[in-house]
């Protein structure tokens, strides 16, 4: 008996190690944040760096960089840089003290889309998985679909994605995203309780040639309607073999909705193929805009007629090609809207040209290269250049472009690169530390060459600060 009692231990003994070991695995268990955000606050900036909703700003927390062989850098509640920080937001634009991570996990990926989103109650982020194979390689090819609540707990995985590039878009129902291998756009919903991390979810659209996502930037949980820009625009080809125009699309996240924009009947004077650059939304006004292709017989051969644009008035979203505008005859690159009445910005082809919908004849910067225009603010272009310098330069041409930073400082452009919310730029410098900083925009003048009032934001690894403690000493040291 007492035999059979030790074999019965010792065997429990085995099963309790070989559990130990299967256990040792990344738990999304958290302590509740106090206080907690308002779910039922409206919410601003979606989609990039930071995001504002009630009275808090919600943050990236630099760049970690964290891919590595070891996967637990990347667990969650191992993370503080480039996890998500919360901090208090004053109506003056001022943050408060009180800087709290509420995702400590590492948002960052490969895509076009690599920022965050609040749509309620839950954070909508990504993440390369930490999670090991059978040989124990830390499978950071994979992308992982996450949402946690505004108390940072709750986090659940949406979906697990063969790959660290995607196009994507996060709507308050619906993550959509684009199966480019497979010419196929998917949808899932949000609104389940529980997810599987490995069912792409519903099929919208097959054979898809491009997708755009038109930005989904801000929510107000107090509207029952749907946003315009909760939708998506896609393309197909025709399904005639001897013709190669295309059609323009477009549906909501959900899969439903779909509707024809732009089609081969679109047009009298021809056949044509649109490709979506940009676009920009007013209320329920969609604008579009676009680069059309003529294409003339059975040829293959198609000809550029140029860069077009198009304001939707209402959510029916009707075309009618008599409201059509042509900003170019030219294929313009880069475009940024600053809205469809005030113009849209090309920063392509080594120079800047303001074009707009109203007939105004195109404002040429011959010799401005905006390698990435940020915004524009008060008839200034906020931009980073080739160099990935943040510069300023006025829009009326009265004053040389100017850099806002101090000559040593660059700003990250691999990741979600810089971005403008309430009168304040948000980047990540791109130096031995690598966090967020922030800039006001309030009294610049383009007349001097003054450096702006800009400052780091959130928290600093204990690693990072006796690094920083100790490089002031030996600065001190050496005065």
């Amino acid at each position: 008996m007492r035999k059979k009692f030790l074999l019965i231990a010792i065997v429990a003994l085995v099963l309790t190690c070989a559990l130990t070991v299967l256990c040792a695995c990344e738990s999304y268990k958290a302590s509740a944040v106090k206080p907690v955000g308002d779910k039922n606050a409206v919410v601003e900036s979606n989609g990039g760096l930071v995001v504002k909703q009630g009275g808090y700003l919600y943050f990236v927390n630099g760049y970690s960089g964290y891919l590595s062989e070891n996967g637990k850098d990347n667990w969650f509640g191992h993370v503080t840089k480039g996890a998500i920080v919360r901090v208090s937001y004053h109506a003056d634009g001022s943050l408060g003290n009180d800087y709290v991570v509420v995702v400590p996990k590492s948002v960052m990926a490969d895509s076009e889309n690599v920022g965050f989103s609040i749509f309620g109650n839950y954070i909508y982020y990504v993440s390369p998985s930490a999670e090991e194979d059978r040989s124990g390689s830390v499978q950071t090819d994979t992308l992982q679909f996450m949402r946690t609540r505004l108390d940072g707990t709750g986090t659940q995985v949406i979906l697990n994605w063969d790959g660290t590039s995607v196009k994507y878009k996060y709507t308050p129902s619906s993550l959509v995203y684009f199966d480019s291998a497979n010419s196929k756009l998917y949808s899932k919903s949000l609104s389940v309780k529980k997810f599987k991390k490995n069912d792409k979810g519903t099929c919208i659209a097959d054979k898809v040639t491009s997708v755009y996502f038109p930005p989904c930037d801000s929510y107000d949980p107090a509207s029952k309607e749907k946003n315009v820009n909760e939708y998506v625009l896609y393309t197909k080809s025709s399904e005639d073999a001897y013709e190669y125009g295309n059609t323009l699309y477009i549906a909501h996240s959900s899969g439903k909705d779909e509707k024809v924009l732009i089609g081969a009947d679109s047009y009298e004077s021809g056949k044509y193929s649109v490709s979506v650059l940009s676009s920009s939304v007013s209320g329920d006004k969609l604008a579009i805009y676009y680069t059309k292709t003529r294409y003339v017989g059975t040829s293959s051969s198609g000809t550029v007629v140029g860069t077009f644009a198009y304001e939707f008035q209402d959510k029916n979203f009707a075309f009618g090609e008599a409201a059509e505008v042509k900003l170019s005859s030219e294929s313009l690159s880069n475009l940024y809207p600053i809205s469809y009445g005030e113009g849209i910005v090309s920063a392509g082809s080594g120079k800047a040209v303001v074009y707009y919908t109203d007939g105004t004849a195109p404002l040429t910067f011959g010799d401005l290269t905006l390698n990435t225009l940020i915004t524009v603010q008060n008839g200034i272009f906020y931009y980073v250049n080739g160099d990935n310098y943040l510069c300023y330069y006025a829009m009326d041409n009265s004053a040389n472009a100017h850099f806002a930073l101090n000559a040593e400082d660059k700003v990250m452009t691999s990741f979600t690169g810089a971005e403008y919310f309430d009168g304040y730029l948000y980047f990540i410098v791109d130096d031995d530390y690598d966090y967020t900083h922030r800039l006001s925009l309030a009294g610049v003048s383009v007349y001097d060459d003054s450096s702006f009032d800009y400052a780091r934001i959130g928290i600093v690894t204990s690693a990072d600060q006796a690094k920083m403690d100790k490089e002031a000493e030996e600065d001190s040291d050496n005065d």
